[in-house]
């Protein structure tokens, strides 16, 4: 039987290795593994990378393939086992059944097999150009914002990857005022009430939010300065906060960081074997999970970030600092990706323009 097995981390943390019902390491899958976390991936992507290959080796082993013997069809067929790994090949069974995972995952699965055969090719050990089989060229910008000069350029095609699944237009949700009401209600220790505060009041990133260090707040502005960031627009900007979240800080700091651990880090865990010790991603999870279940209101800690931006932008800040804020390269994505006004604040502008309009 294939499984992931999970150990400790000689620098610190955990890794992952996918192994045989022998319990021996897969090596062509850990030899990448290992190649991504040379090259600095973060290890919950190291883990993503296991688990997808894990399913991959699976598929193999139903199939009764090697993982040299792929090819388009072969990955194909990889779509179809994903959709429904217990009803490969009976085509009348699968169109009445809901497939088990969503398109977006299953391409994101796919998407990192690929990468290991890539890797694989480039080592010199897989012989069939896999890249080139998947990947087709079509003209840039079709329909889209064509950049500055573009027209003195020679390459007018990008090359895309064909063996992809539709993924449905998703409706990202923001929270409404009575769901932040109910979050704001619940009794909450200093800690989690200063997560929260923070996640809504900057919109900043889960990420950036577990490696905020005391230093990087300035009480008497109010700001907060986000160094570290998964994007290089993200880094080093500054954010702000209310003064009630200011004062509930400097409270935090006073109560919790004196006593009961001594690193720099703002947010740590405050119980279980690893206290003292900062918070991790998944640490913040849990605490979400929590919250979800005391409040019941179903968010997630991005969602703080798409419900603050949109907040913002009805307020009618400036879409150039709404792109700083957020830390975005192009307004676009701001606007585009993290604003959703809902149906109330659409009707209000429009009987706004309305009444200007009459009033002309």
């Amino acid at each position: 039987m294939i499984k992931v097995m999970k150990f400790a981390y000689h620098r610190g943390g955990y890794r992952w290795v996918l192994v045989d019902k022998q319990n021996q390491m897969i090596q062509p899958v850990m030899k990448y593994i290992k190649y991504l976390d040379r090259m600095g991936r973060a290890p919950n992507t190291l883990k993503s990378y296991v688990y997808h290959l894990k399913l991959y080796w699976v598929f193999l082993h139903d199939v009764g393939l090697s993982y040299h013997e792929v090819d388009l069809d072969q990955l194909a067929r990889f779509i179809a086992w994903l959709r429904h790994p217990e009803s490969l090949d009976k085509v009348s069974y699968v169109q009445q059944v809901q497939a088990k995972r969503r398109e977006r995952s299953i391409n994101i699965i796919v998407q990192c097999v690929c990468c290991f055969y890539e890797y694989l090719t480039r080592m010199g050990e897989f012989d069939y150009d896999l890249k080139t089989v998947l990947t087709k060229e079509i003209r840039r910008f079709k329909n889209s914002y064509r950049s500055f000069l573009d027209h003195t350029s020679n390459n007018h095609t990008i090359k895309k990857r064909i063996l992809k699944v539709k993924e449905p237009r998703r409706k990202i949700r923001v929270l409404t005022d009575i769901e932040i009401q109910k979050i704001e209600a619940l009794f909450l220790n200093m800690r989690d009430m200063l997560i929260v505060r923070i996640l809504f009041e900057t919109g900043i990133r889960a990420s950036e939010l577990l490696n905020l260090v005391i230093s990087d707040f300035n009480i008497g502005k109010k700001s907060i300065l986000v160094r570290v960031s998964k994007t290089r627009a993200g880094e080093n900007r500054t954010v702000y906060v209310t003064s009630d979240t200011i004062n509930i800080f400097q409270d935090y700091i006073i109560e919790f960081h004196s006593s009961q651990t001594s690193i720099d880090y703002v947010f740590f865990n405050l119980r279980g074997k690893n206290k003292g010790e900062q918070m991790s991603y998944w640490g913040l999870q849990a605490l979400i999970r929590r919250l979800n279940r005391k409040a019941e209101v179903d968010f997630t800690a991005h969602m703080f970030r798409h419900t603050c931006a949109t907040q913002l932008n009805d307020k009618g800040i400036s879409a150039v600092s709404l792109k700083n804020l957020m830390g975005h390269a192009h307004i676009q994505t701001t606007l585009q990706m993290y604003v959703h006004p809902s149906d109330e604040t659409i009707r209000k502008h429009w009987e706004q323009a309305i009444s200007h309009e009459s009033k002309e």
